[in-house]
């Protein structure tokens, strides 16, 4: 998924990874404030590596900044809220970069947005890297031809779809 994508961005480039890709999902936690006191924890790993440029990878973070409106709970605005207060927190760590990724952007909370300094669109994997990824499935199991054939036939899956 996005989030082993993230992993090897991150190893390429010579970033560290201050803990496992994580899902948002895995962070959902009941009490306001938990999910985030995990996330903190990780980006406080780089405080005490400062030689070393070092990230956190969430994926699925729409889930946990989702998009407030008039009709949010309580604790929907308190939830956004002390996420945004670790966003501010760590922006004082130089060396740490907080990599996440989503598919519903739209549904993002704005001001959580704005605080990433960055934004990068990752489209559907191109014919060539379509064949590069089903190269990884053995001759045995399906023939180059019929591999050629689902290259061609896969057009718009996701990387995650072809696996």
């Amino acid at each position: 998924g996005k989030s082993v994508i993230m992993s090897k961005l991150a190893k390429k480039v010579g970033i560290a990874m201050l803990g496992p890709p994580l899902a948002a999902g895995e962070l959902e936690r009941p009490l306001v404030g938990q999910s985030e006191a995990i996330i903190l924890s990780l980006c406080m790993r780089g405080n005490r590596l400062p030689h070393l440029m070092c990230c956190v990878s969430i994926d699925e973070i729409d889930s946990l900044a989702p998009r407030r409106d008039e009709d949010s709970s309580e604790g929907k605005v308190a939830k956004i809220s002390v996420l945004l207060s670790v966003i501010e927190g760590i922006k004082d760590v130089p060396n740490l970069m907080f990599f996440s990724a989503t598919n519903r952007l739209h549904m993002m909370d704005e001001a959580f947005l704005r605080r990433m300094s960055g934004k990068f669109f990752v489209g559907r994997p191109s014919s060539i890297s379509r064949k590069k990824i089903l190269e990884g499935i053995p001759n045995h199991i399906i023939k180059l031809e019929i591999r050629e054939k689902l290259a061609t036939a896969t057009t718009n899956f996701s990387g995650a779809a072809l696996k």
